[in-house]
């Protein structure tokens, strides 16, 4: 408007006009809509068609909107559930939605089972190796909810790019290294001295390194794969992190412990 009001009355509005307009497809995602605006700092954004041609547009007060369904969404899903089920009364329905998770942390259960049931030499050889399974999978499953819940809240809002996907691997690796060493070795000397065993508590406080290292790393890759075949992300970030965690951590912890043995 100024340069309406103080340019001379020959002027031509292409010389002043903005060229470099920012813009959305009508077909585009609401979600990359609010990303952009925030990224821009924009108060309104202009809607376009295929050649170009303004068909609209999108305000602020549209996208506050748009953010806080998708992040109700988001949240849902993490959660392994439907948004539709707040408002759903028929416990079929509900139960239908819930179902496919509680399958998979069920076939997840019986698969660890089997881990187990494989190294029972060992946990009968010394029965206190039992007592840190709690232990080790709940900071495996810890570290991988974590690490995915950053990753997935960053893309979201266009904080964390997949263009950027090994930058962000690189520091969830080394954030989960640093708190697994603190970790492990916590954990080691309280079993060393628990069980007056020195050698066992290394295997323990190792293990322990080995499984938080693994977690954090792959929580933070999870999300990246789902992106890159256009799968919503907050879908890994609930039973299925959690419960392949589980497994592959049972499964670390109990090899590395007794390999320890056999020394």
């Amino acid at each position: 408007m100024k340069d309406l009001l103080l340019e001379p009355i020959d002027t031509k509005i292409q010389d002043i006009m903005n060229s470099d307009v920012i813009s959305v497809d009508a077909d585009i995602d609401q979600e990359e809509v609010a990303r952009i605006i925030k990224q821009y700092d924009l108060t309104h954004v202009p809607v376009v068609n295929g050649q170009h041609k303004l068909i609209g547009r999108i305000t602020n007060d549209d996208i506050i909107d748009v953010i806080e369904e998708e992040a109700s969404e988001d949240i849902s899903l993490m959660a392994g559930v439907l948004d539709q089920e707040i408002a759903e009364e028929s416990a079929l329905k509900i139960s239908r939605a819930r179902l496919p998770w509680l399958l998979l942390g069920l076939f997840g259960g019986l698969i660890s089972a089997i881990v187990i049931n494989h190294f029972h030499g060992s946990l009968e050889k010394i029965l206190a190796l039992s007592f840190f399974i709690p232990v080790i999978m709940a900071m495996g499953g810890n570290t991988g909810t974590q690490a995915a819940t950053v990753v997935i809240r960053g893309l979201a809002t266009g904080d964390i790019s997949i263009v950027h996907t090994g930058k962000r691997l690189l520091t969830e690796l080394w954030v989960a290294l640093i708190n697994g060493i603190l970790c492990g070795i916590l954990l080691g000397l309280v079993v060393a001295f628990w069980l007056s065993d020195p050698k066992l508590g290394l295997g323990v406080g190792v293990s322990l390194i080995t499984v938080i290292l693994f977690s954090g790393s792959f929580g933070a890759f999870v999300p990246f794969l789902l992106r890159k075949f256009n799968i919503d992300p907050a879908l890994a970030a609930g039973p299925f992190i959690t419960t392949s965690n589980d497994i592959l951590g049972l499964l670390i912890y109990l090899s590395i412990i007794t390999r320890f043995l056999m020394v």
